[in-house]
Formats: C-alpha cells, sequence, structure tokens
C-alpha cells in the first residue's frame, strides 16, 4: 500500500471517529496482521499501558479481534464492515444532532451570562488539527469580521490555502463587507505565482478594502497566522518534509485574546510597512529585474542574509572600503575567498598599520589590497548592483566577529547611488598604494643630513628650514646617527645644556640601522616593529637615497 493511501484512509478513520492511537494501531495491524500488545507498542513507540487502553476500546467497537491463544494477539477486522459500521453510526448522530441543534442552541444562550462585574469574556484556546478544521474556522473568522482581518502566509501556505478556497471566500467577503479592512501578507514567489495573479484578477480596482503585498519570509516553516478584529486569532502551521507520517497532520491554535492579538498585529504592520507591492513582486519574478530597493535594515541577521545574498550571486566584482580594524575580519570570512575561487574580482582599501600588516600580505594572495592614509566610511558593492553602507560600531562592539557592524545598515540597488558610490571608491582606489607592490623608497622622505661637529642650534635651524622632526649626523663618508626632537627636548633642554656649544654627535642616537631600497615596505615595517625602531636608512647601491619613517 503506497503513502499516500495510509494517509488516506488514516484521515477517514479519523473523520469516522477514531482517535489518533486507535487510527494508528488499527492500521498497524491491518498491514502486519495479528500481533502481540507488546510488539505493538514497541513497533509504534507507545507506552504499554496506553496500548492496552486503545486496543480495549477498539475491541469494544468491534474493530479490533482477540485470539484465545496465550499471550493474546490482537488482530484487525476486515475494513469494508468496519467502514459500514462507521458511516453507519456517523449518520445516525448527525441526524439526532440536526433534530436536537436549535433546542441545544438556545439551551447554550441562556447559560452564555458574563459574572458580575465581568466585562469582557474570559480568553479562550482550541487546539485543531487537520486542514479542514483550521480552514473551516479561518474562513468563519473571514466571514464574521467586522472591522479588519490580517492574514500572513507562506508560498506553501497559500497554496494549501487556495485549495481550501480560502482566498476566494476573503474577496468574496471583502467585495460584500466594504466596511472591513482586508490585509494579506504572503511570500510570493514562482511555485505560487499563477495563484497571485488569478487572486489579483479578481479583486475589482474599486476595492480599496483589499491589499496584497509581498514579504520574504525565508522559511517555508514560518507561523501563518490570522488576526480578526484584534480580539480573535488563529495561529498554524503544515508538517512538512519526506518524514511525515500519515498520522502527522497540520496543528493550529485558536485565541480569543486582545493581549495575545495586539503584539501579534504590532508586529504584522511593522512587516507589512516594508512589505512589496504584489504588482512589482510579480514583475521581479516575470522579467528576472530586480525591483528598485533602498531601505534601511534595522536586524544584524536580516543585514547578514542581504549581504550573503549579495556575494553568493556575485560573478565581476566585488569593492570594499573597510577601517583597520575590519580588514583582520575580512580574512576570517570565509565568503570572500569563495568569491575569488569562482573567478570574481575583489578590490579592498583600508589603513595598513603595523597591526594588520600581515593580513594584508595574505589577503592580497587572492585580493588587490590598497592602503589609503585615512579611514571612510565603510562601504561594499557588489557586481556594480548592491551597495551597502555601514555605520562604525559603538566602542563596546568592536570586537564583533563580522566585517561589518550591521546594526542599521543602509542598502540599495538604486543604480544613482551605486555608480556615485562606485565613483567616490574608484577615486579613492586611484590615490591609494597598493600593498603587493611597495618598495621601501615608495614612502619614504628625502634625508638631510647635518655635520657630527654641527651646533645643537645649526641642528634645529636646519630642521625649521626643511619642514623635518629628525635629521641624519654625517662624518666624512659615514652616517653615525640620528638626531630628532625628543633627543634635543630630552638630552638639551631637559637638562640645560647650552645649544651653542653642544654639538651633533653629543646627543645623537646610535646606530641607525639600514635597508636595501628594494626591500617591500611590509618587510621593513616589520622589521621596525620588531626591533623597536621609530626610523631606517635607506640605501641604493651604497647610497644613502632616504629615510624611512
Amino acid at each position: 500500500m503506497h503513502e499516500v493511501d495510509d494517509k488516506k484512509l488514516f484521515e477517514t478513520l479519523r473523520e469516522l471517529g477514531l482517535s489518533r492511537r486507535e487510527a494508528e494501531i488499527y492500521l498497524f495491524l491491518w498491514k502486519k496482521g495479528s500481533q502481540k500488545a507488546y510488539n505493538i507498542a514497541a513497533y509504534l513507540n507507545i507506552d504499554r499501558a496506553q496500548t492496552y487502553r486503545t486496543l480495549n476500546s477498539l475491541k469494544e467497537k468491534g474493530i479490533v479481534e482477540v485470539t484465545i491463544e496465550a499471550p493474546t494477539r490482537y488482530a484487525a477486522t476486515p475494513i469494508e464492515p468496519l467502514i459500514e459500521s462507521l458511516i453507519k453510526t456517523k449518520k445516525t448522530e448527525l441526524a439526532r444532532l440536526e433534530n436536537e441543534k436549535q433546542e441545544i442552541i438556545n439551551y447554550f444562550k441562556s447559560l452564555h451570562k458574563l459574572p458580575i462585574g465581568q466585562e469582557y469574556p474570559i480568553a479562550k484556546l482550541k487546539v485543531i488539527v487537520g486542514k479542514d478544521g483550521i480552514f473551516t474556522k479561518v474562513l468563519q473568522m473571514a466571514r464574521e469580521a467586522k472591522k479588519e482581518l490580517l492574514e500572513l502566509t507562506t508560498s506553501s501556505g497559500l497554496i494549501h490555502e487556495d485549495t481550501a478556497e480560502v482566498p476566494d471566500t476573503i474577496i468574496k467577503v471583502a467585495r460584500e463587507k466594504r466596511n472591513v479592512q482586508f490585509k494579506i501578507l504572503v511570500n510570493i514567489s514562482k511555485e505560487n505565482l499563477n495563484i497571485i495573479k488569478r487572486i489579483l484578477k479578481k479583486i475589482p480596482k474599486k476595492n480599496t478594502n483589499i491589499e496584497l503585498r509581498h514579504t520574504d519570509l525565508g522559511s517555508e516553516f514560518y507561523p501563518r497566522f490570522l488576526i480578526a478584529d484584534e480580539e480573535e486569532t488563529m495561529l498554524y502551521v503544515t508538517s512538512q518534509g519526506e518524514s511525515s507520517t500519515p498520522w502527522q497532520e497540520d496543528t493550529g491554535l485558536w485565541i480569543t485574546s486582545k493581549m495575545f492579538a495586539s503584539p501579534l498585529k504590532a508586529s504584522f504592520l511593522e512587516i507589512w510597512r516594508s512589505a512589496v507591492n504584489a504588482e512589482d513582486r510579480i514583475n521581479e519574478l516575470e522579467t528576472g529585474i530586480p525591483r528598485e530597493e533602498t531601505t534601511i535594515i534595522k536586524e544584524p541577521a536580516d543585514a547578514q542574509a542581504k549581504i550573503k545574498s549579495a556575494l553568493d550571486t556575485a560573478t565581476n566584482e566585488i569593492i570594499l572600503i573597510l577601517s583597520s580594524a575590519n580588514l583582520n575580519k575580512i580574512l576570517d570570512d570565509a565568503q570572500f575567498k569563495k568569491c575569488s575561487d569562482k573567478g570574481v574580482k575583489i578590490r579592498i582599501m583600508a589603513p595598513i598599520d603595523l597591526e594588520n600588516l600581515e593580513v594584508a600580505q595574505k589577503l592580497s594572495t587572492f585580493c588587490e589590497v590598497k592602503h589609503v592614509s585615512i579611514s571612510y566610511l565603510t562601504m561594499m558593492i557588489a557586481d556594480n548592483k548592491h551597495l551597502f553602507i555601514f555605520r562604525a560600531p559603538p566602542l563596546e562592539e568592536h570586537s564583533l566577529e563580522s566585517p561589518f557592524y550591521l546594526q542599521n545598515t543602509f542598502y540599495t540597488n538604486d543604480q544613482k547611488y551605486i555608480e556615485r558610490a562606485r565613483e567616490i571608491l574608484n577615486d579613492i582606489w586611484k590615490r591609494g598604494t597598493l600593498i603587493s607592490e611597495i618598495g621601501s623608497s615608495k614612502l619614504t622622505r628625502t634625508p638631510i643630513e647635518v655635520s657630527s661637529s654641527s651646533t645643537i642650534l645649526e641642528v634645529v635651524d636646519t630642521m625649521l628650514k626643511n619642514s623635518v622632526s629628525s635629521v641624519l649626523v654625517r662624518k666624512d663618508d659615514n652616517i653615525l646617527g640620528v638626531i630628532d626632537q625628543k633627543d634635543i627636548l630630552e638630552k638639551v633642554l631637559k637638562t640645560q645644556r647650552d645649544p651653542n656649544t653642544t654639538t651633533a654627535n653629543e646627543i645623537m642616537s646610535m646606530p641607525v640601522l639600514t635597508i636595501n631600497s628594494e626591500e617591500l615596505l611590509i618587510d621593513a615595517l616589520k622589521t621596525m616593529k620588531e626591533k623597536g625602531i621609530p626610523r631606517l636608512a635607506v640605501f641604493k647601491e651604497g647610497k644613502l637615497i632616504a629615510v624611512l619613517t
């Protein structure tokens, strides 16, 4: 027997009055033949005491037969007489209920009186199992709404509801009740596109009391809900997946509580404000052209999902400008390495300092990395289609793992904004220095020298004329040392030495470390960091050409 047949039979047995356990055990016995009670409990993972109670109930109803052997075995009765018997029982019950309907209704109305001092009815809660029961209640809420009906549903949820004619009923009610506002939020996808188009055709242009918008819920397991008049709520989920069994059914929770409905309505309206017009979403799906979007993404998780989507679909180029600290985090983010591996060109700009030199060097193996002297806004452009601008993080959140501070991220796919931002980034890029090609001579200054016999007064005069903060001290063909502002302050002014008689060789710092002009800037700065010195003398072909500070 196929799974679909099992499920249909299971639902039929439930509809005819069997409980979930009774239907489950009957189907098991029908397929497996006579079984002992402990075998049934073990196979179906049911408590043994509950298994015995259910078997006794089935035996009393004549649905299960008992063998005379020991230990006792249980077997299912033939399906044909069982179905006939259950149908007959249901018909009898329905006929009796029909005859007594009005009498029962009148009796219940006479009992329904609010206690003294109680202004509002007590909140009610009811669990409803099965699509039929859920959609029956949903349709009832739509028909009885007096002011407004708000619905949020998923892509597949709408497909199920369309089968039960829920959208058609809501449209019909909206036409009849022009004073009731109907708002429907749905994840419009390729799977339900035809349904959406058909629904929109049924909504007359003059029907201003019914609106349909798109929102990306991100998951088909997002709970669907309906709110009527801010007093009555239905929450419901659909069982999905290949592991579903015949006895797994849709489950709904019906609640009559304003305290529950009010915050849920507030959440609905928050989504509604940023939701997309249904016609715009349809055009996006049919043409493949993304709708124009400019927004502030408040939640970090939503911003991260947007960034991941942009990077996953990137095929051409990604441009980034970052702070010095954020450069370290880019290397740890696998998304950018994946983009590079699939052929996407990545350009990164950031201030390079002693703390991120090695990171910049590693990044330069799969990205183009340039040093820019100042920190700009943190921005990213992906494929000239997506622009992200990130705020600077508060001081207490600088340790976040993400390369970007994602709270209140600015995002747009508007070409006007993107082209302008791209022009700015390209201009900054032109003025930057490519890390992988920098030699020590590129960021050095022409050395200023003084004689070792020069007085400190002469040294200061030379420094002021050349607007430098340090000078090299030479004697004949040799560089003996260096004098900077700190040397003059500490060794002359602080000790009250006479600058007219004190000479350069008396206060200079020694020795002066040297490097070759062809060495990379990164290696030169590493040397300075390791040895704790502020400047290096740069030589080319044995001649002093510059000082690296």
